[in-house]
């Protein structure tokens, strides 16, 4: 089983690269689903024929989905939603509002991941690869996935048990009954959370999935690729590939795009440097949209080369352990942040990294959890801490 995910600024082209990906895997015979987890679908765009919230035949071993966020949402969390909304009812809020209310906010999010496992875990697929909404969101979807579902997981666990405990005496108190939740709602997020949960494994795992960085060679994309490329490390999502697109040909060395051109091949040269551990990938600007199967191939084919597109293309390690004169020591690549912007705790056997918007809860492995942090260290992008 293959998991890819492609992501990049809006506009890049991420979605034509995740295309163009599964169009060749699917001609090298591998059963391959392309599935749009982007609020704003084009999968019907790109191959030109209707795509919807089941997967849709589009050649011979490919399949296409554009999830239905809200159909995901109806069919898993009507329970928890009753629920709410009869609260809420009850609390004096009009019906239509409470109805509206009881859609906590990030359910679309969880529900469309766990539609991703739900395919994952099939037997139908043998590559999935994923058309991810825009850099930020696609972090803020992925960072669900991490230790803090298993954080949510105990809190509701507690509050199943308190109620299980108190409901006989509030049920008898006109009133209060409509405070009290089923096992059946707590059965949802139980549910929901282990799923997303189950995927966040899935997504860590080198050998099974990866992160594909989309990005133009431009400054303020480069940027932002650099900062994703950090973050995706810093929760131990593996990015094994950056696809540079839209890369000026030579013919428009002349002319006009002159400049552009001698601009654009200084910034290809800023992310040779930027990313020296990762498989790198230049799509040509072309001559006119790749819409259809052909011109999608035609595309995989000039990207990837020789290259299996399910293959791991390169396996840059963002975190490693080793032993230093006798302390034990872990090492984590941050490439761009900035010394003030982390900070570095523990409680018990976590250790918490946190830099800008972004929080890591870490698990220390079993050698490190007896053991005191002796000290840390911050260089060259590199975080080291040690253990004694």
């Amino acid at each position: 089983m293959r998991l890819i995910l492609y992501t990049g600024k809006g506009g890049v082209g991420k979605s034509s690269i995740a295309a163009a990906t599964a169009v060749r895997t699917a001609e090298l015979g591998r059963r391959t689903l392309l599935v749009s987890s982007d609020l704003a679908h084009n999968l019907s765009d790109i191959f030109d024929t209707r795509v919807g919230g089941e997967p849709v035949t589009v050649a011979e071993y490919l399949t296409a989905l554009e999830i239905d966020a809200l159909k995901e949402i109806r069919e898993n969390w009507s329970p928890a939603q009753d629920y709410f909304a009869n609260l809420l009812a009850f609390l004096g809020v009009d019906d239509a509002i409470a109805e509206e209310v009881a859609l906590l906010p990030g359910m679309d999010e969880l529900f469309m991941l766990t539609r991703i496992l739900q395919e994952v875990e099939s037997d139908r697929h043998e590559v999935v690869i994923i058309d991810c909404s825009p850099t930020a969101g696609t972090l803020r979807h992925l960072t669900l996935t991490d230790t803090a579902c298993t954080k949510l997981q105990k809190m509701t666990n507690m509050k199943r048990k308190v109620f299980k405990l108190v409901r006989p005496v509030l049920n008898r108190v006109k009133g209060l009954r409509h405070f009290m939740a089923d096992d059946e709602v707590f059965d949802v997020f139980d549910h929901l959370l282990g799923n997303v949960g189950r995927l966040g494994e899935i997504l860590k795992n080198p050998d099974v999935s990866t992160v594909r960085l989309v990005l133009n060679a431009d400054r303020v994309a480069i940027a932002e690729t650099r900062r994703a490329f950090t973050y995706f490390g810093l929760f131990g999502f593996p990015v094994d590939g950056i696809f540079v697109n839209k890369v000026l040909p030579r013919e428009l060395a002349d002319g006009y795009m002159n400049r552009w051109f001698k601009l654009q091949r200084q910034l290809l040269e800023s992310i040779d440097q930027s990313f020296l551990d990762v498989n790198k990938f230049r799509v040509p600007l072309l001559g006119k949209e790749p819409i259809g199967l052909y011109p999608l191939a035609e595309m995989a084919h000039g990207i990837f080369g020789d290259h299996r597109p399910d293959d791991v293309l390169s396996a840059p390690k963002s975190v490693t352990m080793d032993q230093v004169d006798g302390k034990h020591r872990l090492v984590f690549s941050l490439p761009d942040v900035n010394k003030k912007d982390l900070d570095v705790g523990r409680k018990e056997a976590e250790l918490i990294l946190s830099a800008k918007n972004y929080t890591r809860v870490f698990s220390l492995p079993d050698t490190l959890i007896d053991r005191e942090i002796a000290g840390a260290e911050f260089t060259d992008g590199t975080l080291t801490i040690l253990f004694e």
